[in-house]
């Protein structure tokens, strides 16, 4: 009788540590890891909801809302609410993106999670994002910008920069970063005088400051605003404030 119960005792904990185990579900991380080229141009191995994880790429420039990466000679955009204030502290030489591919208004990757070290930082997914227009420049043709010297726009020709209000010009101009009123603003500086930048899109602000960072010319277009006040332009040879349009970088158009 005991070698019988004590059998069936064998038994009953054989099944009951197999339905333990049943119980205990394994974690399958649902980011599939990926080259840059993979996830941009694959085709990519299958991946439930097109999420997968970019390790280390180089961060060429964030800000506001956008990064942009790059693996060799491929660059990506990657997207989320305030990524570039989430990644500033992390360091950028071990930093993981797990993103999802998003094909809408642009083939770009829109963050959930990044991770450095035993950080990992979730992303926001709510609000949305001013994605940029980007297009190979050989492709780009405006047929609203008149192709404008800087030479010409001079910061004591007071009537000739009037009649200039409100037009749009592709130029190209010397690009710097200066100080007004403890703000600092980009100027498109030309051989007599100079265009304030007027506030722009995080797109654009990441193209300046990778054409700033390699000592590149700014070529472009714009829309001329206001001109100064002739007693300012005396002093700071500033003509007026621009918005910019598009801006060229390589071979490629952002606007």
């Amino acid at each position: 009788m005991i070698r019988k119960w004590f059998g069936v005792l064998i038994v009953m904990a054989v099944v009951s540590a197999g339905l333990a185990g049943c119980g205990e579900e394994k974690h399958v991380d649902p980011y599939l890891q990926v080259s840059l080229r993979q996830a941009l141009y694959g085709p990519p191995p299958a991946s439930k909801d097109y999420r997968y994880k970019i390790v280390n790429p180089t961060i060429v420039e964030a800000v506001g809302h956008l990064c942009l990466v790059r693996e060799g000679n491929v660059t990506g955009l990657i997207a989320g609410r305030s990524i570039a204030d989430k990644i500033a502290d992390m360091d950028r030489s071990d930093i993981v993106f797990n993103v999802v591919k998003k094909y809408t208004p642009l083939v770009h990757f829109r963050a959930e999670q990044v991770i450095s070290g035993t950080d990992t930082v979730f992303i926001s997914q709510a609000g949305s994002i001013l994605y940029p227009r980007i297009v190979p420049a050989s492709e780009f043709r405006s047929k609203d910008h008149e192709p404008m010297r800087m030479i010409n726009f001079r910061w004591n020709r007071s009537d000739a920069l009037k009649k200039m209000v409100e037009g749009k010009y592709e130029v190209k101009a010397r690009l710097a970063r200066v100080e007004e009123d403890g703000e600092e603003v980009w100027m498109l500086v030309g051989e007599r005088g100079s265009l304030r930048v007027d506030r722009p899109n995080d797109a654009i602000e990441m193209v300046l400051r990778m054409l700033a960072e390699s000592g590149q010319d700014f070529e472009g277009g714009i829309t001329f605003g206001e001109i100064e006040d002739y007693a300012d332009r005396k002093n700071s040879h500033v003509c007026g404030t621009v918005t910019i349009d598009y801006v060229k970088y390589l071979d490629r158009v952002f606007s």
